[in-house]
């Protein structure tokens, strides 16, 4: 065999292994928060999670619901990483998905026209359950909408 392809030959040898080894998972991972945040916002609109780690501004949720503030907003995240937000007053649930550096807007559940008076979190394996402890209706969601 010549020398120029012994050497090419090993070069590709060489170029897959490291792919192969650049593209490796770790399968089966959990994102979920076991009990939601409850967070308020600072005067810019900011919500300053320190327990998990995130920081990002609510005006776009303000803007959705035609509010201009609320005292506080719950946040919950689910198995497959999607966050769900809502707060007092706020028609919908927002599920959110991170990417690097922004959370994109996923979906937009609505749980009622009159607005939730005292909503609540849980995690409950496959889904989000939704409580408004005003009014005592639950809902179950996941990032695709109301189950």
């Amino acid at each position: 065999m010549p020398k120029s392809t012994v050497t090419a030959l090993a070069t590709c040898v060489a170029l897959l292994m490291s792919i192969t080894a650049c593209s490796t998972y770790i399968p089966s991972v959990d994102y979920s928060h076991p009990t939601e945040s409850v967070v308020a916002p600072d005067a810019d609109n900011y919500i300053h999670d320190r327990r998990y780690g995130i920081v990002f501004s609510i005006a776009p949720l303000l803007e959705r619901e035609n509010m201009n503030s609320v005292e506080q907003v719950r946040l919950i995240r689910n198995n497959k990483g999607y966050y769900f937000v809502t707060a007092p007053g706020f028609r919908h649930v927002y599920v959110l998905e991170p990417r690097p550096g922004q959370l994109k807007f996923d979906n937009n559940i609505e749980l009622t026209a009159d607005g939730l008076q005292r909503p609540g979190f849980n995690q409950r394996g496959d889904y989000i359950e939704v409580i408004d402890r005003g009014t005592g209706e639950v809902y179950q969601i996941n990032e695709e909408g109301a189950i």
